[in-house]
């Protein structure tokens, strides 16, 4: 509401005026309200339509915009677009369309909308997205109509904290409106994009939008024509058939927007159009779909099943769902090949239900086929997309994250890069842990890996003994070292060799391979400061762990000794600042059993690999008579391939080397103490819930790890802590899941049998677990426990 107050005769006079009517000398002003942005074709990067509202028809279809600020006048605006007013029946009043071509990508443009007659907006911005970006952000969300008792607080607040997030645009997965034909709730809600989608910089977010069941009118749920959705379809300028259609938004990213309120078998319109534009982008990295109604949905038979052969023939990435008012994410699932199992994600499709941007939350249990959640809470995702990697986070209206996902399209996994493939070459366990893969004479013997975490990369390797002078041969170990630095970080200089923690492996010890490193351009400094801090890896490209000794070797050492506080400083400077980590164990004869510490690292930052306490021999062919090379780099492996570029072979003479596989399933979460936490380890395939309650100083870690099934253990996890015993309120819930191939295959004939089982340390056997019950709907077997160690599903005798 506007006020102008005019003094005459000593009496006040306020007049109030609506937002969308002005009176000035007399003449009546019909300004834009709700006014939104979209692209109805392809051309994201050189397009955009503004769309807005007004009572007349007079008021004006033009759009005046300019590179430059021209602070709302119209007569200093460069250039100028005309565009249609449209109205039906019920919309009391007319939507205006302008498109604006021939933009310029990666280019701010301010303007004003609106036209003489019937005024025009304030000045706006917005920004075209650049041909082809480094990365791409936007948000994906939906269902925030009309019906919770506090609407429209969650709605707003969820708008609040999207724009902190700069996307270049959401995608809206349905449910505007409560009611398709109510003209104010439409009204209201383009008014809310056009007040709150303002970013931190002043742009005006775009929004993409996708129909959802609130916006078709109709009590036929599968309305096969779409004049229901009338008001929808006036609202927004949408491409193509406007029902569907899909948008390249970048050389990597692809959408598809599905309608899941027209009925599609394989021989309707729609699914023979979505055949046609998913196998049009079958070359294209990253393939989305959204549509509103999940084809997985918990609440029962979902309503989009019919998509689901599309997307496992031409391998879409992600699906983006609404309609369930909460958050939840699937394991990536490929249904084409089996219904009862996940997969990894090169073979699966992950689906996403994010709908709780205000409407009415729901609740629902988990299923076997979550990977979080579900969670009932106001909810929208962030994502980030490059061109070999995707990540995504979940959060909540206090601004929590509640979810992370990251997928790669190179090193989904860890990439073995040096590996023992003579026939006599052997690994053995001498003393210490038992490895997690033991293997024997003329096996694949992996000794050095890849993985990328976050925005940086991390090398695991069995070599920390390799780099001692002269225990390396020249021309090889160091060209490999700089080969590997360059490819965890582009241009590195900078390396912090690490020397504290009883670090044996010390510049001294390795002043030949640091002088070698000197000739090829690299700084490398010692530093023993403890503890590991952001201050000192922040000068740093690469940080190189030469193997941490602490407790004992015999024992395999004591990770607790190292605090947890310094991986989060190295997870920090790996993941979040793009560095390199390049972390050593060592040949474990005599003893030197420290991989445990290494591995608390490799598991705090999530890199998927294990370094093992063996050790590699071959006595036949050791290099040490006449420097045979145990090993070889990979040539297939782009250090692989540089290191043969460079030295012309692919053999390289290494000294007392172990083993690195990689690791089964790790999750780990910090919680805070004195409250009540779900420890949901789904989120990385762990198959495991721990409920644990903390007492006020109960902080810290818990850890499950997925372990290797067995014959008569067809799901075991490992699941610890590091919070002392006297600060948990005990019992904790454990909830393990299974999957409807891994029960078939246990050749347990009932799942009324299935009992949970924990491993007694002291009479090292399965014992069974008292409180326990299965629920044969969610594939979960819960079950109260008084400490922590292994536990597994078994059936009753």
């Amino acid at each position: 509401m506007f006020r102008k107050k005019l003094w005459s005769l000593g009496l006040v006079l306020v007049f109030v005026f609506a937002l969308s009517v002005l009176v000035t000398n007399g003449t009546e002003l019909d300004l834009p309200r709700g006014l939104h942005l979209n692209w109805n074709s392809d051309e994201v990067s050189t397009t955009m339509v503004v769309t807005w509202k007004t009572t007349t028809l007079e008021a004006g279809n033009t759009v005046l915009y300019d590179t430059e600020s021209k602070g709302g006048n119209p007569a200093l605006y460069a250039y100028s677009a005309e565009g249609v007013a449209h109205t039906i029946e019920g919309l009391e009043g007319y939507i205006h369309d302008v498109k604006l071509n021939g933009l310029s990508p990666g280019t701010t443009y301010y303007f004003i909308c609106g036209g003489e007659t019937g005024g025009y907006s304030d000045e706006c911005k917005f920004r075209t997205v650049p041909e082809n970006p480094e990365h791409i952000r936007f948000v994906v969300g939906g269902d925030w109509r009309k019906g919770s008792i506090d609407f429209p607080w969650g709605r707003n607040e969820i708008s609040k904290l999207m724009v902190t997030h700069d996307p270049y645009f959401v995608i809206h997965i349905g449910d505007f409106v409560e009611k398709a034909f109510s003209v104010s709730e439409w009204d209201d809600c383009c008014d809310h994009i056009q007040e709150a989608w303002i970013d931190t910089q002043g742009y005006t977010i775009p929004i993409i939008p996708i129909i959802g069941n609130h916006e078709v009118g109709t009590e036929n749920e599968f309305e096969e024509t779409k004049e229901d959705a009338r008001f929808y379809y006036e609202y927004f300028n949408l491409p193509g058939i406007e029902s569907w259609y899909s948008l390249s938004i970048t050389p990597y990213l692809h959408l598809v927007a599905l309608d899941s309120e027209t009925y599609t078998s394989k021989n309707s319109e729609q699914y023979i159009w979505a055949d046609i534009a998913l196998e049009m982008a079958e070359d294209i990295t990253w393939k989305m779909v959204g549509f509103h109604r999940p084809a997985y949905d918990p609440r029962g038979k979902g309503n989009s099943e019919y998509f689901l052969p599309l997307f496992d023939e031409y391998h879409v990435d992600i699906v983006v769902n609404g309609d369930v008012h909460l958050y939840e994410r699937l394991q990536p699932m490929n249904p084409s090949v089996s219904k009862g199992r996940y997969f990894p994600f090169e073979e699966g499709t992950v689906h996403v239900v994010t709908g709780g941007w205000g409407a009415p939350l729901s609740t629902h249990y988990p299923l076997w086929w979550n990977a979080c959640g579900p969670i009932s809470t106001y909810n929208f995702t962030v994502f980030d997309v490059y061109p070999d990697v995707l990540y995504m986070k979940a959060i909540d209206v206090n601004g929590n994250v509640i979810d992370e996902l990251a997928i790669r399209k190179e090193l989904a996994v860890p990439e073995t890069i040096i590996n023992c493939t003579r026939e006599t070459t052997y690994a053995d366990d001498v003393t210490g842990p038992a490895p997690l893969i033991a293997f024997g004479e003329g096996e694949f013997l992996p000794i050095m890996s890849i993985s990328k975490v976050g925005k940086g990369t991390v090398v695991a390797a069995g070599l920390a003994w390799s780099g001692v002078n002269g225990g390396w041969r020249p021309n090889e170990y160091e060209i490999l070292f700089d080969k590997v630095f360059q490819e965890m970080v582009m241009d590195a200089e900078d390396v912090l060799w690490y020397e504290g923690y009883g670090v044996v492996y010390d510049t001294n010890e390795c002043s030949e391979l640091v002088s070698a490193l000197g000739k090829l351009g690299y700084s490398v400094v010692g530093d023993n400061t403890e503890p590991i801090t952001t201050t000192l890896l922040e000068p740093y490209d690469i940080l190189v762990i030469p193997q941490l000794r602490l407790g004992s070797g015999y024992e395999g050492g004591d990770p607790t000794l190292l605090p947890w506080s310094d991986v989060e400083v190295i997870k920090s400077f790996v993941e979040e600042g793009g560095g390199g980590l390049l972390i050593m164990d060592a040949h474990d004869y005599g003893g030197n059993n420290f991989c445990r510490v290494q591995n608390k690292i490799l598991e705090g930052l999530g890199a998927g690999m294990t370094l093992q306490s063996d050790a590699i021999y071959d006595w036949a062919d050791n290099w040490q008579k006449g420097w045979y090379p145990l090993a070889d780099v990979d040539p297939m492996t782009s250090i692989g391939n540089a290191y043969q570029n460079e030295t012309g072979k692919t053999e390289i003479g290494l000294f007392e080397i172990s083993t690195v596989v990689a690791s089964p399933p790790i999750y780990l979460e910090k919680i805070a103490g004195g409250k009540r936490t779900i420890v949901d380890g789904r989120k990385i395939k762990t198959d495991t819930r721990v409920i644990i309650e903390t007492k006020e100083n109960g902080s810290g870690f818990v850890r499950i790890l997925r372990a290797p099934s067995t014959p008569t253990e067809f799901v075991v996890v490992d699941v610890s802590t590091d919070i002392p015993s006297e600060f948990i309120e005990w019992p904790m819930t454990i909830e393990i899941y299974y999957t409807d191939d891994a029960f078939t295959d246990s050749g347990i004939k009932d799942e009324g049998l299935l009992q949970a089982y924990y491993w007694d340390h002291e009479q090292g056997m399965w014992c069974l677990c008292t409180e326990c019950g299965v629920n044969v709907d969610r594939n979960c077997v819960s079950t109260k426990v008084y400490h922590l160690t292994k536990f597994a599903l078994m059936s009753r005798p």
